[in-house]
Formats: structure tokens, sequence, C-alpha cells
């Protein structure tokens, strides 16, 4: 067992280390994308080249409210984990899981299950968590570390916020007359679902725990990114201080309003009843928008005052500028891929000659392709939901079990897809060429649990 992980571990170091060098930034990634779809446009969909253009334009922009969602919620997650007394509770939890595997295994079980409960709370808990360890475990492979919490959120996501099966069981939804409604009890919270979920998270916690490599063989954190952190906490006490002398001497109105607790606290009563109502008239129903204002309301109420609130908040730009540049692209391709009529053309012609047998390992991979594309959930399911009900009832495909197929095939393509690599990468301050080797091979890992699942115990 011992020799076995050492083994392998070195051969998957070596293959990340290879890979690494055939993949550019992120950035360059949304741009290699778009002259794909550009020209598949022209040559499949038969589109004029400027139509193309136009379609690509139009999307542009079309991010803008989700891309302030994201920036909001890594703000207010970077402001929270700043403050000092929830420093030193990260800390502590982080001491006591002071070797290397230990931690590792213990942040993607923890980022699956959090995951599972709300897909972004995983995402900027699990980030955080990952940063400290990679700070104070010694000899833990940063890399990996970062790759097994990208992989808990994605084994874990598909809960009972799963937007495609919770589209499903609401009324009004855009496929009702088609479909019907289907409540989650047969989709994401159905015991294969479940059962299934666990399994991914067991099993991939085992993979990366089998190849956490020994401390002389790890890449820990970078010096200069050692200092970046440090730097930051430095920025926060420095604040505190300031702040204690301040009020200790006369200062204008204008400054003492600053440095006052009373307008945080006003504001906190507002937004804090204002929740109370929203989950006692709605029960826990929950979306960015909920989550964010409590994050963000969280943040101003624990520095206390509106002056160290904004002081965080400047410290904790820095992670967000990938969000910034590069989700406009990915809307323009959505853009493209949508008007172009590509996502109907490429789903049919994938699927064209599909069986019973072949239908779960076909719709998995077109999952799989066309999330690279359309990298959010609902901009897939309104442009293949219709297609996917279609073929399924001309199949005679239970309807529950095509959606399961194809949502858990979108969801885990997210596991090698770009776009949703920036918050996190943002956050701990590496690169995709770093975690990629690490998450291909999750990806591969869990697509044969599900596939293998799906085709012999659902279908």
């Amino acid at each position: 067992m011992k020799w076995s992980s050492f083994s392998l571990a070195r051969i998957l170091r070596i293959w990340a280390r290879k890979l690494a060098f055939f993949i550019p930034h992120s950035f360059l990634l949304s741009l290699f994308l778009t002259f794909v779809v550009y020209f598949l446009g022209i040559f499949w969909a038969y589109h004029g080249p400027f139509d193309m253009i136009k379609f690509w334009a139009n999307g542009f922009w079309s991010f803008l409210g989700f891309s302030m969602q994201m920036v909001v919620m890594i703000l207010s997650t970077f402001s929270i984990a700043s403050v000092p007394f929830i420093r030193k509770i990260i800390r502590r939890l982080v001491d006591l899981l002071a070797q290397p595997r230990r931690g590792l295994i213990f942040l993607i079980l923890a980022t699956g299950i959090i995951s599972w409960i709300y897909w972004g709370l995983g995402m900027v808990v699990g980030a955080v968590i990952a940063r400290e360890m990679g700070r104070r475990i010694s000899g833990i492979d940063y890399p990996l570390l970062v790759a097994g919490a990208y992989s808990g959120i994605w084994a874990g996501s598909f809960g009972p916020f799963a937007f495609i099966p919770l589209a499903v069981s609401q009324p009004g939804h855009f496929l009702e007359k088609f479909m019907g409604l289907y409540p989650l009890s047969q989709t994401s919270l159905s015991s294969f679902s479940i059962l299934v979920s666990g399994l991914s998270l067991i099993l991939i916690s085992l993979f990366m725990g089998l190849i956490c490599p020994p401390s002389s063989e790890a890449n820990p954190p970078l010096a200069n990114l050692l200092r970046r952190f440090d730097e930051e906490d430095r920025e926060e006490d420095e604040s505190l201080l300031a702040e204690k002398k301040l009020r200790e001497g006369r200062i204008p109105l204008g400054l003492w309003l600053e440095h006052s607790r009373w307008p945080v606290w006003w504001i906190s009563l507002m937004a804090f009843s204002y929740l109370v109502y929203w989950f006692y008239g709605r029960g826990f129903e929950i979306n960015l928008n909920i989550l964010n204002l409590f994050l963000f309301i969280f943040a101003l109420l624990l520095h206390d005052t509106p002056a160290r609130f904004l002081s965080s908040m400047e410290r904790s730009i820095r992670p967000i500028y990938g969000i910034i540049v590069q989700f406009p692209f990915y809307a323009a391709i959505q853009g493209m891929l949508i008007s172009s009529g590509l996502a109907t053309i490429f789903f049919q012609w994938l699927l064209a000659n599909s069986s019973l047998n072949t239908y779960p390992f076909l719709l998995y991979l077109n999952a799989i392709l066309i999330n690279f594309f359309l990298p959010t959930s609902e901009a897939i399911w309104e442009a293949q939901g219709l297609l996917v009900i279609k073929s399924a009832q001309t199949l005679g495909v239970h309807l529950p079990q095509a959606i399961n197929i194809f949502t858990a095939g979108e969801l885990l393509a997210n596991l090698i897809h770009p776009f949703w690599t920036i918050p996190i990468l943002g956050i701990c301050g590496i690169s995709i060429r770093e975690i990629m080797g690490y998450c291909l091979f999750a990806f591969i890992i869990l697509s044969a649990l599900w596939i293998t699942c799906f085709t012999f115990f659902l279908i």
C-alpha cells in the first residue's frame, strides 16, 4: 500500500507537470473556445462570419448579473476569513489536521458535504480552508490540496440545489407542458442519487489520499504566495490597531462615524430581519442572492465598523480579477452556441443512433461536451432540455433517470472546465495548470462510477 501510493503519486506528478506544459492561462482557454465555436457556427451550422460575430457581441454582457454575484460571494467570504477570531478558528481546525493526508481527506469530505447542501457555499469555504491548510500544514502538496477541494465541490454538488432537478420540480418551469413536474425525491434526492453522491465523495477522498506524496516530494505554496497571505493578515491586524489609537483621541464627526459600530448594527438588523422573513415564508429555499446577502452583511457585522469592513474589502479585491476579465468571454461563447443552433445540432448528431443500452453513456457524454461551451446549468438546460425530454420519451427512458444522467454529466464536467476554477484559483493563488492533472484523474474516476451505476443499476 505504501509503495503503491508512493509510485502512483510520482507517476501522477510527472504526468501533471507534462500536462501543465500544454495548458495556458484560463483566459487564453476562453479565447480558444471562442474561436472553436465561431468556426463551428460557420462550417457546421452554416451561419455567415459576421452573423457569428453578432451572436458573440449580443451575448458578451449576458453574465453581468452572475459575475457580480460571484464577485460579492468571494469578496464577502474573504472578508469574513480575515476577521482575527475567524482566522483563529480556522487555524485551530487546521492544526488538528497536521498530517497532510488526513488534512486532504478531511478537506474533500467537508467541501463535498457543504457543496451537497449548497454548491456556492462549498466553493468558498473549501477554498478558504485549502488556502489556510497550505500555509500551516508542513509538507503538504498545495496543488493536490486545491485540486482536492475543487474535486470535493463537484463530487458533492448533486444535492437539493442542483439547478436542473430543482427547476423541473417547481410549477411554471418552461418545459412543464412537455414533461410535467418531478419532485426532488425522484431526481437529486432519490436514494440512488444520494448513494452514488456519497460513493463519489468516498472514492475521490480515498484516491486523493492514496496519491498524496511524502513531505520530501510535496510542492508547498511558493514563498512569494505565503508572503502575500502573511501581508494580508498583517494589514488586517494593523487596521485594528490604528482604529484603537484613533478612538483614543478627538476626531471629526465624519471620521467618528466611519469608525462607529451603530451604522453596522442598524444595517445588520435590517438585513437579518429580511432573512428571517425569507426563510419563514419559503422554508430552506436558498439562491445566490440570499447567500450573498447573508455573507455580505455577516462580513460587515464581524468587522464591526464601516472603516474596517471597507479596508478588508479592499484587500479582498485581488482574487476576483479573473471573474471580471473572463466571464464576459464565456457569456459570448454561450451567445454564439445558442443563437447559432449549435447546441441542438450537436445533440441530434451525437444521439441520433442511440439505443436503450447506449443512451446513458451518450447523454452523459453530450452533457460533458456541451458544458465546455455552456458552463452554467441554466444555460445548458435552456438549450438542450427539450431535446433531453424528447429523446428519453422516444426510447422509453423514465424522465427522472434521464434528468439524473444529464445533470451528473454537466456537473462533473466542471471538474475539467476552466470557468469554475476561476474563483477557487483566485482565492488560493495558483494557476489552472497546477491542478488540472489531478482534476482530470478525478473526473475520469467519478465519470466511470456514475456511468457504471447509470448503465447497470438505473436503465
